[in-house]
């Protein structure tokens, strides 16, 4: 009995000291390895009333700060670049905290980085609620600007060179959200911007065929079942990250984009949540 009883303790004991090694690998992993994972996501989209086929780069949630050095923006706009896209679009928060990071950021290199984004259709970008706030509303609009983004705040614009209705809407949790745009043109393919993927519910009403990208949620950082639901910010809604139909009678007829973002706030690990950029090849429907 006394054997049985020793052998069922070393059973167990072997047990823990298993998941504790586990724990400590899967730790070390989340912290060091999986945030330097920059993806490329790539979709392959029909798009009503498009003139020409468009490549469309998207990235967002940079943080750059304390836990993302600026010089990873090197890598970033490497692998934006070698995708050769048409549009490039920004989803916001750029920075994680401008006012407890600004000495140590280097805003300058920065800004060299970002503008040498190279597209021919244009390079647009939105708020995030980390742009609104931690003091970084006092430079955001200006330091995009300067890197050769357009910045939409509840704007419209037309790609008249695709036939492309791009909007971009404010920050849910802290712009104005009492002027959603909601004028689409039917000879247009709808291409919308917000940061907070919640920002879709409140459109009073979707347009047919259209998309819209984007971030905020990170896609949990820690993408473990069950327990991802319960750690996403505020403006995410029951969206996590990867492509939505709001339809489900009609699949194509709206779909949302959420990326899980570049960088990490409050705690730097990724956990089945790696870092992403998203390139969408929108191509002509001839039907």
């Amino acid at each position: 009995m006394k054997q049985k009883q020793t052998r069922k303790k070393r059973h167990w004991g072997w047990v823990l000291i298993w998941l504790l090694l586990g724990a400590l690998l899967a730790g070390l992993y989340a912290r060091f390895v999986e945030p330097e994972l920059l993806i490329v996501r790539r979709l392959t989209l029909p798009a009503q009333n498009l003139k020409d086929d468009c490549r469309v780069v998207f990235f967002t949630d940079t943080h750059f700060g304390r836990d993302k050095s600026v010089s990873d923006a090197v890598q970033l706009v490497d692998k934006i670049n070698e995708l050769e896209p048409d549009v490039v679009i920004f989803g916001g928060d750029l920075l994680d905290n401008y006012a407890r990071d600004q000495q140590q950021l280097d805003l300058e290199m920065l800004r060299i980085q970002l503008s040498c984004i190279e597209a021919p259709g244009g390079k647009y970008a939105v708020w995030g609620n980390h742009d609104w706030g931690g003091g970084a509303v006092r430079i955001y609009q200006e330091f995009m600007e300067s890197c050769g983004f357009q910045l939409l705040k509840n704007e419209g614009l037309l790609l008249e060179e695709y036939r492309i209705q791009l909007m971009g809407y404010d920050d849910y949790l802290t712009g104005d959200m009492e002027q959603l745009l909601n004028d689409f043109q039917e000879d247009m393919f709808p291409l919308l911007v917000a940061h907070e993927p919640v920002t879709a519910n409140l459109l009073a009403e979707l347009p047919k065929g259209g998309l819209m990208l984007a971030g905020h949620t990170h896609g949990g950082q820690i993408g473990v079942p069950w327990i991802v639901q319960r750690i996403l910010p505020p403006g995410s809604g029951d969206f996590v990250s990867g492509l939505y139909s709001l339809d489900k009678a009609e699949p194509e007829f709206f779909r949302l984009y959420v990326s899980s973002g570049v960088g990490t706030t409050r705690i730097p690990m990724r956990l089945l949540a790696p870092p992403e950029i998203v390139c969408i090849d929108l191509q002509r429907d001839e039907l």
